[in-house]
């Protein structure tokens, strides 16, 4: 069917490991949903250092926030190894949301309220860089070990 104006295109993003996805204090343009990895979301502390605030893990959401309520991101969305994403635009989100019921579209900007409040409220501690290399070291060291042994993780 050639030409068919009803086929969408899914936008998919690739990213590797330690490639920022967007910075905490962007605009945002687009929300993800994540098909395959592991994303880091981190936020700096009030000494300039970052902080893990957690992960999304495959078929999560990130990003959506920014769109919905028209703040800067709070946080930054860093690949922990090779990601791939559906990017989803922000017209879309808006699309959708203008779309839904009033009081659902009420109940989300009051819940995406809390968490940025919480967030703001919540002290972290700076992430241990050493920790988290030494980690990742052990980690790559058990892919390798099982990759000869001929074992898939």
């Amino acid at each position: 069917m050639s030409g068919d104006k009803g086929v969408k295109v899914l936008n998919r993003r690739t990213f590797y490991k330690g490639d920022v996805i967007f910075h905490e204090g962007d605009e945002g343009a687009v929300a993800y949903v994540l098909q395959q990895g592991r994303v880091r979301i981190t936020r700096k502390t009030d000494s300039g250092e970052q902080a893990t605030l957690g992960f999304v893990e495959e078929g999560g959401v990130f990003g959506e926030m920014a769109l919905i309520d028209k703040s800067p991101r709070m946080a930054s969305a860093i690949a922990d190894g090779a990601v791939v994403c559906i990017a989803i635009p922000e017209e879309t989100v808006r699309a959708k949301l203008k779309a839904s019921d009033p009081v659902l579209r009420t109940l989300i900007v009051m819940l995406i309220r809390m968490i940025r409040t919480m967030a703001d409220q919540t002290t972290l501690p700076p992430d241990d860089l050493k920790a988290l290399a030494a980690a990742a070291e052990a980690e790559a060291h058990a892919a390798a070990v099982a990759a000869e042994k001929g074992q898939t993780s």
